[in-house]
C-alpha cells in the first residue's frame, strides 16, 4: 500500500489523488459514444493498491446503451503478464453478465437489523439467490473457449484475447506498459472507435467511487 493519508489533515482523498497521479499518461475511452447509441454514466478510479494484482488499479469509464446495457473500457495501470491474461479477461466477461444482477440486488431496508416485509430476511434471501447466480455465471464463462483475435485501438487492430458468452464480449490487448479492457455487447464491441487519450485533464477534479 502507498504510504498516504497518515499526516494530519490527510484522507482518503489525498490517497485517490496520489493514485490517481500514478496513472499519468493516457487511458482509453470511445470516441463519440454517443454515435453508438451510449451514454458515459461514470469514470472513476477503482480497485486498490496491490503490485502483485494487475487489475488492482484501474481507470474505468462506464457507458450505458439505450437499451440500458452496460459497456466498459477499463484502462490497467500496468501491462498484465501473459499467464494473467486470461483471468483478466474471463472476469470481465463475468462482470459484464453479472450488471443487471449488481442493479436488481437491493440493501436491507432497516439498518438497525429489524425484520420488516423487506427487510433483512428477504435481503439475506436476496443475496443468496445473488451468490448462486455469480456462481452460475463464472461457471458458464470458465465452459467458452478463450480467442484470440483483433481490437482496434487508436486507429490500428492490435492482437487481443477475447471471450464470448450469449451475446457479451469481454476482450483485452496490451498497449505500451498498460492494460486495456472492452466489455458489453458483441456488436458493440466489435465496431465502437476506442481510443487512448492523456488522463491529465481529469487530475484536477478526481470522480470517484
Amino acid at each position: 500500500m502507498d504510504d498516504v493519508g497518515h499526516e494530519a489533515g490527510q484522507g482518503r482523498s489525498d490517497a485517490v489523488d496520489v493514485r490517481l497521479a500514478r496513472f499519468s499518461g493516457v487511458v482509453g475511452e470511445v470516441v463519440d459514444p454517443l454515435t453508438w447509441g451510449l451514454d458515459l454514466e461514470d469514470e472513476a478510479l477503482t480497485g486498490y493498491d496491490d503490485e502483485a494484482d494487475p487489475t488492482s488499479d484501474r481507470f474505468v469509464r462506464s457507458y450505458r446503451t439505450f437499451a440500458r446495457e452496460s459497456f466498459e473500457v477499463e484502462t490497467l495501470r500496468t501491462s498484465v503478464a501473459p499467464d494473467a491474461v486470461e483471468d483478466v479477461v474471463r472476469a470481465a466477461a463475468s462482470g459484464a453478465l453479472a450488471a443487471p444482477l449488481h442493479a436488481d440486488i437491493s440493501a436491507p431496508v432497516e439498518p438497525d437489523g429489524e425484520s420488516t416485509s423487506h427487510g433483512t430476511t428477504d435481503f439475506a434471501d436476496d443475496f443468496a439467490d445473488y451468490r448462486s447466480a455469480m456462481r452460475a455465471i463464472v461457471t458458464e464463462v470458465d465452459a467458452v473457449p478463450l480467442e484470440t483475435a483483433e481490437l482496434t485501438v487508436d486507429g490500428t487492430a492490435r492482437p487481443a484475447t477475447r471471450v464470448r458468452v450469449r451475446d457479451l464480449t469481454a476482450v483485452h490487448v496490451s498497449l505500451e506498459g498498460r492494460g486495456l479492457v472492452v466489455s458489453g455487447p458483441t456488436d458493440l464491441v466489435e465496431r465502437v472507435d476506442v481510443v487512448t487519450r492523456p488522463i491529465r485533464s481529469l487530475l484536477g477534479t478526481p470522480r470517484r467511487r
